[in-house]
């Protein structure tokens, strides 16, 4: 039972840990300053603390740098970020940014993939690149005193990438071996099915990753042009966290990749919010042998919305109901679970991971659901855990919950490279670098009412997209009535 919550917990965090990644094209960019949010008495000793420990510089070609020292460890990350993502690729460009950022990080004109794996190793360090909808980012770690030695390599694979054919062919195969093996899981597969079903003709359909058909029709030809047309200064940001010295990281900064030419690429307008639909979508996936996976997707608030934080951890109250029947009193499912992203245009999902029952598991949902929609939850202190059917209501368990919350949230800070992507997604949510500092007190705000509206407007009354992947009996048994409101 332990394990089964530690993966519902892990699809939770996977959920808090892009916590504020929204759409950059809503401010005009990063190093912009609310002086009255962060001036004051008002301020808590964490956000004191951490804003004395930003410096923020601009290179000579306007690409803004963010640097948090630290010294409490002796890893530091660097990380070149693109504004743009999947907003600014088309349908039939899915996944040539992805591949073409990693295929930089294979080799420049100076270092070649065998020079820079065998630094990479000797110094305990990584290079990677990955793209998201709304922006990409071409990441260095590595241990602080070998920082001189490393920052030279990744600055000459953006400047000077060799983009050669053979870097090109094994990374573009890895992709699609990626992509083939989540079409050959049953799971993964009601993920791709969901995203191109909620999707649709939205921006964020023209996924990170590719397509089989983008990756098939992808030439080397298609990298070096999106290089010269769309690799451009004013797309871009830096941050660096770490025991970094700001002064010599912006010299080092200035004679690399400050020589990136501004090419005036116009950035996208922010992703429309999605419309769901109410439906049923079955898909035939005979490798599930006897087994069907079963998802709903839901429209949900932007990470900028007032009810964010509470439809947060309204789903974390869900997730434990769900688990509590579904799992517990049904055995119904190995894993359920709710949450939701955040995305600019944002949405959440419903999970029933494994079940041998799926024309019945619609019925255990709703009675979960039920239970609080009567404004009730999971008792989860030690004595009432004692009986498993034990419900408290939501009120009464609210401060307990949000406690959960704001220690899985700051979890996922520890680390440098995790601190990186906070201060990333504060810029490209707000424009400002600082603004996840007042997480905190935002989580801490939360009323009982809002936790309660923002789960019924958003879920109870919400429309939501169902795939069912299974084999033929197992979906042939599930009943479309079950799950789309009749008129």
């Amino acid at each position: 039972m332990n394990k089964q919550k530690t993966i519902i917990s892990l699809l939770f965090l996977g959920a808090v840990i892009a916590f504020f990644a929204a759409s950059c094209a809503s401010t005009p960019f990063p190093l912009a300053k609310d002086t009255q949010t962060f001036q004051g008495k008002n301020l808590s000793a964490f956000e004191q603390e951490n804003l004395k420990s930003f410096t923020t510089f601009t290179l000579s070609n306007g690409i803004p740098v963010i640097v948090k020292q630290s010294n409490a460890s002796q890893v530091f990350n660097l990380s070149l970020v693109l504004r743009g993502g999947s907003l600014i690729a088309r349908s039939e460009t899915a996944g040539f940014e992805q591949v073409a950022l990693q295929t930089m990080a294979r080799g420049s004109k100076t270092y070649s993939y065998e020079d820079i794996q065998t630094l990479l190793d000797e110094m305990s360090a990584s290079i990677g690149a990955s793209s998201t909808f709304e922006y990409s980012t071409f990441s260095l770690t590595g241990l602080q005193k070998y920082i001189d030695s490393l920052i030279p390599v990744w600055s000459d694979c953006l400047v000077n990438p060799l983009f050669s054919e053979k870097d090109f062919s094994q990374t573009r195969s890895d992709a699609q071996l990626a992509l083939q093996g989540k079409e050959q899981d049953p799971w993964t597969k009601t993920a791709l099915v969901m995203n191109k079903e909620f999707f649709g003709s939205h921006p964020y359909g023209n996924v990170p990753e590719g397509t089989l058909e983008t990756l098939a029709s992808m030439t080397l030809q298609d990298l070096t042009t999106w290089y010269a047309e769309l690799f451009s200064a004013n797309r871009m940001f830096v941050v660096a966290v770490g025991a970094v010295d700001p002064q010599k990281l912006k010299k080092e900064l200035e004679k690399s990749i400050g020589k990136i030419p501004d090419k005036g690429v116009e950035l996208p307008k922010p992703a429309p919010q999605f419309t769901a639909s109410s439906r049923l979508v079955r898909v035939e996936h005979p490798a599930s042998r006897g087994l069907a996976y079963l998802r709903g997707d839901f429209a949900a608030p932007s990470p900028s919305a007032p009810d964010y934080m509470a439809m947060n951890v309204g789903l974390k109250m869900v997730s434990d109901l769900l688990f509590n029947v579904v799992r517990d009193k049904y055995g119904a499912t190995y894993s359920p679970a709710s949450y939701i992203r955040a995305f600019p245009a944002n949405y959440g999902s419903l999970v029933m991971f494994k079940t041998k029952v799926p024309d019945k598991i619609k019925s255990y949902i709703d009675e979960a659901l039920s239970d609080f929609v009567k404004g009730y939850c999971v008792a989860i202190d030690s004595a009432a855990a004692e009986d498993p059917s034990a419900r408290v209501p939501i009120a009464e368990a609210l401060p307990t919950y949000k406690a959960l919350f704001v220690n899985e949230y700051y979890q996922n800070q520890q680390t440098t490279a995790q601190q990186a992507a906070s201060i990333i997604s504060s810029v490209i949510l707000t424009g400002d670098y600082r603004s996840y500092l007042k997480d905190m007190a935002k989580i801490e705000s939360i009323t009982t009412d809002q936790v309660q509206q923002a789960v019924s407007k958003y879920l109870l009354q919400g429309k939501i997209t169902w795939v069912v992947t299974g084999s033929r009996d197992m979906i042939e048994s599930v009943k479309e009535t079950d799950f789309v409101p009749q008129k």
